[in-house]
């Protein structure tokens, strides 16, 4: 599975997918706590894997050990402890470094290696576009569900962000359909030419009746 595969790069252990995809996480949602972090990977991947508690949180615990991430301790509006993660100066360097190594020649191929395995285990369609999903080609924020409630600053300013990060994400995905658009007219242009291409050089096969068979 992705999530194990070791992406290495000129400094440092290398890192799993996992690894990538919380510290992604991380820098995208400044200030995430790790109990929003798990419902945000749920909803990108959807059936295909569930994120527990029990693999986030060492994960987190690692990263902090790394200096990857910084941990702040706050209580929130219902005076409830909880700590709130931030990628650090060094995170940032370390994430882009694997990203720009090892990251994109992987991720190239990666939305094709998972519809074949999710197809010869997973016949529906609809399965299978929840997996597709989870890729660049869907770029698609998900984000964890907001308390309605907390007009705090934080909560605010994280509202912001997300708007931002949504406009952007449609922005992505219009580029997306675009390029969408123009694939199929390529491709229908050369059905039309390889077509006409046949049609021209097809040989014309007469046909005998029996009597001009006979006289052959």
């Amino acid at each position: 599975m992705f999530f194990g595969k070791r992406f290495s790069g000129h400094h440092g252990d290398p890192f799993s997918g996992l690894d990538i995809l919380v510290l992604s996480i991380i820098k995208n949602y400044d200030g995430i706590s790790g109990y929003d972090i798990i419902p945000v990977i749920n909803e990108k991947f959807k059936d295909l894997w569930r994120a527990s508690p029990g693999t986030i949180y060492p994960l987190l615990n690692r990263l902090n050990r790394n200096s990857f991430v910084s941990v702040e301790d706050v209580n929130d509006s219902k005076n409830r402890k909880k700590k709130l993660y931030r990628i650090t100066k060094s995170g940032k360097e370390r994430l882009k470094e694997v990203l720009r190594d090892n990251f994109e020649l992987s991720i190239n191929t990666l939305g094709d290696f998972i519809r074949t395995i999710v197809q010869t285990w997973v016949p529906d369609e609809e399965r299978i576009n929840k997996a597709m999903l989870c890729f660049p080609f869907d770029c698609a924020a998900h984000h964890p569900k907001m308390d309605k409630t907390d007009y705090s600053l934080p909560n605010i300013e994280r509202l912001k962000r997300i708007i931002k990060e949504l406009e952007f994400s449609k922005l992505k995905l219009s580029g997306r359909l675009n390029e969408i658009d123009r694939r199929i007219e390529n491709h229908k242009t050369l059905l039309t030419e390889l077509k006409m291409k046949r049609e021209k050089n097809m040989k014309i096969i007469e046909i005998v009746d029996d009597e001009e068979y006979e006289n052959f």
